[in-house]
């Protein structure tokens, strides 16, 4: 499965970069994974690969730490000492059978891997400072997995706005309810990954978080924190999409926690490595900035090592097995520049000259080890490899606000599946739509025209408008599109009701964010606080405060402007 982005410090993992120099000759890593688990068995470490080529086998990737006890325990040392300075609500001591009877330990499991669980899933592409609050307020609200099985969706989903990615949760509630009526698990989540993962929502990340840091099983875990750690452990400067890449780097995870289980026994000790390599990648080795010099395994590291030693003069050293995982690698070494000449009518005198007390060779040492410094980071913050970003697609669409004399404004249901699943919304009309990786084209304001013919395929007759308002323009950037909203009011001159419309049981998963005219849809006349109330994705719930702030009328309530979530 393709590694997960889960935190937002991970997400710049594929922010754009050049692209490397392409291969001379198509090679395909058949059997990487294979050859990659035989050399773990060796006992022998390869030399640290010379810049400019690194030429090297596919055994350079074997991990060092397997061979360097101390740098084990100094990272779970490194993270017993740390793991508080964040105060992540869902973290907590390990449940020790050893100090439960039975019935006891079965109770405490259950509702710590429920915690762990919430977690895990809201961290997904979510800030860890903006999911504390929400993992609170959904623990004190729902503090078992029996009563989130118990709790209406319409309750789910208004718990879970802000967060985006509604979808989770609808996946959550599902899970909760099938757990709970499982004869078996009786509500207590599985112990394994693969019995895990059979839960709605559960991946192969997710489990192992779950076995590991509950349970106390030496599974692995890979995310964009982990990938990005064990990239550089490894040097493995390989397509992050690409499935041997995937593979590689859990099979790299798996041998590690287990290492870590070797080096220091005890129940707590896989969740902790787990955890201590996802708080390395988001705290010290960043995709950006990496605290090279604080990083507790630095010595272990082969991206730091091969930035510090000095680059190969020679030609491109001879090895009989290339690395077929590797892509080559971009070479940014430069000459150095010629030394500028002395402009005519004398030198200059030099700022260092005129500081009286100051070493200039103190300074010339600092200048150098900053700029050490610098190569260094800039050779890690290489791996790992990054892919340009492709262009998402486009679509814009008439997001129109139907008001009746009544005081309530026209609302619809979302498709049960797909974007937004099952989310109220005002009527919206796609306008236009622009494949990803095609150029695209300026959004194109709806007509007047269009308005009315939607407004009346809407109330199933053609009603009388008494006002038109034009609110705005909104854009919104889900991960796979970018929405431009064009915002109408259409007040009508007199109440309407609907017609008896119903949704079609087979209608397939919306690819739209917006409908076509003559879509059937479940559709409700709501008040102001009901809209207020209602579950709304965040750019419709944009829509909503832009139009409150035009508005006159001062029954209608007021409200702050919602940050928007990219």
């Amino acid at each position: 499965m393709p590694v997960s982005k889960r935190r937002a410090s991970c997400a710049s993992d594929f922010s754009p970069s050049p692209p490397p120099p392409p291969r001379s000759k198509k090679t395909k890593p058949a059997g990487a994974i294979a050859d990659f688990s035989a050399i773990l068995r060796d006992d022998t470490d390869d030399d640290v690969a010379r810049l400019p080529a690194r030429a090297h086998a596919i055994s350079y990737h074997k991990p060092l730490l397997l061979s360097r006890a101390q740098d084990v325990a100094s990272l779970l040392e490194w993270f017993e000492r740390v793991s508080d300075s964040r105060a992540m609500p869902w973290r907590a001591p390990f449940l020790d059978p050893a100090h439960h009877d039975a019935d006891e330990l079965r109770e405490a499991q259950k509702k710590r891997a429920y915690q762990v669980w919430i977690s895990e899933i809201m961290l997904q592409q979510t800030r860890v400072e903006t999911v504390k609050s929400y993992w609170l307020a959904w623990m004190a609200k729902w503090p078992s997995i029996d009563l989130l099985a118990a709790a209406p969706e319409e309750e789910v989903l208004a718990a879970w706005r802000g967060l985006g990615y509604y979808s989770r949760a609808t996946r959550i509630h599902t899970a909760a309810k099938q757990v709970v009526a499982d004869p078996k698990l009786h509500g207590v989540l599985p112990q394994t990954p693969p019995e895990l993962e059979k839960v709605p929502g559960i991946g192969a990340y997710t489990a192992g978080a779950i076995s590991s840091i509950v349970y106390g099983r030496a599974v692995p875990i890979l995310d964009g924190n982990v990938a990005r750690v064990l990239s550089r452990q490894l040097g493995l400067y390989a397509n992050p999409k690409a499935k041997a890449t995937t593979d590689v780097l859990w099979e790299a995870a798996r041998v590690v926690v287990e290492k870590a289980q070797e080096v220091k026994q005890g129940g707590a000790t896989p969740g902790q490595w787990n955890q201590a390599l996802m708080e390395l990648g988001s705290t010290l080795c960043t995709p950006l900035k990496p605290a090279c010099n604080e990083c507790p395994i630095r010595a272990s590291c082969r991206a730091h090592a091969e930035a510090t030693l000095p680059a190969s003069k020679g030609g491109v050293e001879d090895i009989e097995d290339l690395c077929k995982l590797c892509e080559p690698f971009p070479n940014d070494l430069k000459p150095e520049p010629a030394a500028k000449s002395e402009p005519k009518g004398g030198k200059k005198m030099r700022q260092a000259t005129l500081s009286f007390g100051t070493s200039s060779s103190t300074e010339a040492k600092e200048t150098a080890r900053v700029s050490g410094d610098e190569a260094v980071h800039a050779h890690v913050c290489k791996f790992p490899m990054k892919l340009s970003k492709k262009t998402i697609r486009t679509e814009s669409c008439l997001v129109c606000i139907v008001r009746r004399p009544a005081g309530e404004y026209l609302l619809e249901q979302r498709p049960a599946s797909g974007l937004l699943a099952s989310m109220w919304q005002f009527p919206s009309l796609t306008l236009s739509t622009t494949e990803a990786g095609s150029t695209a084209t300026p959004p194109t304001p709806p007509t007047r025209a269009q308005i009315d013919e939607f407004a009346t395929s809407l109330l199933g007759c053609k009603a009388a408008a008494q006002a038109h308002q034009r609110i705005g323009t909104i854009e919104h950037v889900f991960s796979h599109l970018h929405l431009t909203m064009h915002v109408h009011c259409v007040e009508l001159a007199k109440d309407v009701d609907l017609p008896a419309a119903k949704r079609k049981k087979e209608e397939a998963k919306a690819r739209n964010f917006g409908s076509s005219l003559g879509d059937t849809a479940t559709r409700k006349w709501a008040d102001a606080a009901a809209v207020e109330a209602e579950t709304m994705g965040t750019g419709m719930r944009n829509c909503w405060i832009a139009y409150q702030q035009q508005a006159t009328t001062p029954a209608r309530a007021k409200t702050k402007p919602a940050k928007r979530k990219t």
